[in-house]
């Protein structure tokens, strides 16, 4: 090239930088700022409105969305809309070969096979592929994923690939956000295909020390309670009246309270005559691991530390049922005792 050729060279390329300096910049895609939208309003919980807007961005983009497909599944998800979840990542998958997205596709959709499972072996073995993709395609990186197999091993008995599966979770990342759930069921692997009793220690009013490992063999109605709180205080008659009435049976009721003021709550127990244990779980630790968010619940619990059933509230009917339901977990008591 002669030199007469590089200066115009070098001055045709002056020029295009000229005219573009201090133009703006292209505005996004009117379906970028949907999706943003979209994603906006799943970040801040509100996964209704995120699904309204991201299939608005995707019908905006032909259809051709990857992104919108992913953030779908992410809202369906969180909405318990597992069916949806599937065929976003179906289409999402369809669009893509990128492996970052393809990673957040059968992320989404193990976690939707899982939810649907149930006890269904077909839809957890799917659910098993679907986080063995995840960790096949980004080389074993996705932690997450090893804790979902695991998870999902457990689920189909196969406990010692699920136990492997949560101890190389928690081995790479021991303070994950799941860790001390994964140790859980690493000690106990029939939490994942049962509800259980969270493993407890609890000290009473009365300075006794109560634990889940005492308690074993003996049938547990746990009564969260609070003195604030109107229907439980109407359950107190029915509830010192069963601790009477069984109190020679393999049963033990055990109150918790979330009240505040220490003073009120025992002086609360005592014009009530509530002589059975009683926990002041001032923090709400207890409720919290126990998934107890309203005001009076009730727990029930087999002799094997199983949660036979849960209700909240308080009436005629629930005390019918909850009666009824005692009676019967406490006559499986007896049961399992004479035959062992």
């Amino acid at each position: 090239m002669t030199t007469r050729h590089r200066l115009f060279t070098l001055l045709v390329l002056a020029l295009i930088s000229l005219s573009a300096w201090g133009q703006e910049p292209a505005p996004p895609p009117a379906w970028q700022e949907k999706l943003d939208e979209g994603k906006d309003l799943l970040q801040e919980g509100k996964a209704s409105d995120a699904v309204k807007a991201l299939r608005q961005a995707d019908k905006m983009a032909g259809g051709t969305c990857i992104e919108c497909h992913l953030q779908l599944a992410a809202a369906y998800n969180q909405l318990g809309a597992y069916k949806e979840t599937l065929k976003s990542t179906d289409a999402a998958l369809k669009l893509t070969s990128d492996t970052g997205y393809q990673i957040r596709a059968w992320h989404h959709r193990g976690l939707a096979l899982y939810a649907l499972a149930g006890d269904d072996a077909a839809q957890l073995k799917q659910a098993e592929e679907a986080f063995r993709r995840v960790l096949e395609l980004s080389q074993g990186e996705a932690n997450t994923a090893r804790f979902n197999l695991g998870m999902a091993l457990l689920r189909q008995s196969r406990d010692t690939e699920g136990v492997a599966a949560l101890k190389e979770y928690v081995e790479k990342e021991p303070n994950a956000k799941d860790a001390k759930t994964a140790q859980a069921y690493i000690a106990n692997p029939l939490r994942a295909r049962k509800r259980l009793v969270p493993d407890f220690e609890l000290a009473t009013l009365t300075g006794d020390y109560l634990t889940s490992e005492d308690l074993h063999g003996k049938v547990l109605l746990l009564d969260f309670w609070g003195t604030w709180c109107a229907p439980c205080v109407a359950a107190v008659p029915s509830l010192r009246n069963m601790s009477r009435r069984m109190k020679e049976d393999p049963f033990v009721l055990l109150s918790v309270s979330t009240d505040q003021d220490e003073a009120s709550l025992r002086d609360f127990i005592a014009k009530n005559q509530m002589s059975w244990p009683q926990v002041w779980d001032r923090e709400h630790d207890f409720a919290e691991e126990c998934q107890v968010n309203s005001y009076p619940t009730y727990l029930l619990v087999s002799h094997e530390g199983e949660i036979l059933y849960a209700v909240s509230g308080w009436g005629e009917g629930i005390e019918r049922e909850l009666n009824q339901k005692v009676a019967s977990a406490v006559r499986a008591a007896k049961k399992s005792a004479k035959g062992d």
